[in-house]
Order: C-alpha cells, then structure tokens, then sequence
C-alpha cells in the first residue's frame, strides 16, 4: 500500500512539474527521456546479477534463522532438517542459474526472462522455507510460554487464600 501511494506521489509530482513547462514540444521531449530513464532503470534493477545478489542474501537470512532454529528446537530436528535439505536444493539452483548466466554472456530478452523467473522462484522458495523456520520457532516460543504460565499457576494455587485470586485481571496489571 506504501509503494502504491509513493508511486502516485512521484506521478503526481512529475505531471505537476511537466505543466510548468509552457512549451508542448519541450514537455513532451522531457517526458520520452523520463520515461526512457524509468525503463532502463527497472531494467537495470531486474538484472539477473542484482537479482542473484538479493537472493543471495536472503539465503543468508534463511540460513542464519536454520542455525538459531536448530540451537533452539532440538525436538523439532527432523523438520529442520528437511528445510536444510530444502534450502541446500534452492542454493544448488541458483548455482546453476549463475554458471548459465556467466555461460551465456550477453543475454537475449528470452534468456532474460527465463533468468528472471528462475530467480523469483528461488526467492519464493527461500522466503517458503523462512516462513517454516519462523513458524517453528514461534511455536516453541508459546511451548515454553504454556510451561511457564502453567509452572506458575500451579505454584499460585499452592498459595491460595481465601482474599487472593490466583488469576489476576489485565486490569490490575501494571
């Protein structure tokens, strides 16, 4: 929703300050060059070595979030492990799209695009197993909550006195 408004701003800015320009020719040379300069810098953006390079990154993520998960869910080991396995497939991928792409040197629009698309599904792939991860360790996080809440229930009620409600209301709490 962010990008969306940005987006409009930018638009709104550009078409605002094309109607200060009182000649049409001129105005309409300015903007063939923006809008050349936007094309070529979204080309640019997408290009599959700067794509390589975010994915790259966020496999780094996804094997940081895979270490911390392991030290910290030891009963969840064997699923763990199937994401290892399935973040090491995802490297393997990119690791042949990046010889294909040194392979090829120049690329053609349909070499481009098929990069490109090869690309995004690694990235969805990594962002699939991150969410594995994430999600198993919030899971052990509300496990040891639930021990927690229940370890000092059952402390409370070994105290319980007529005037003291082992439960407290939220809005006591300070």
């Amino acid at each position: 929703m962010r990008d969306n408004q940005l987006s409009q701003l930018q638009s709104s800015l550009l078409f605002g300050s094309l109607s200060l320009i009182p000649n049409g020719t001129l105005r309409c040379t300015l903007l063939a060059i923006v809008f050349c300069i936007i094309v070529f810098s979204r080309i640019h953006l997408e290009h599959p070595s700067i794509q390589l390079a975010h994915v790259e990154d966020k496999i780094n993520k996804a094997e940081e979030d895979l270490r911390n998960a392991k030290l910290y869910c030891a009963k969840d080991a064997l699923i763990l492990a199937a994401q290892g396995v399935r973040l090491l497939e995802v490297k393997r991928t990119m690791s042949m799209i990046k010889c294909h792409s040194l392979e090829s040197g120049t690329l053609s629009w349909k070499k481009y695009r098929l990069l490109s698309r090869d690309i995004a599904a690694c990235a969805k792939e990594v962002k699939k197993i991150r969410t594995v991860v994430q999600l198993i360790v919030e899971s052990e996080h509300q496990r040891k909550y639930t021990q927690v809440i229940n370890e000092t229930e059952t402390m409370l009620t070994g105290f319980k006195s007529p005037e003291v409600s082992p439960r407290i209301s939220p809005m006591f709490i300070v």
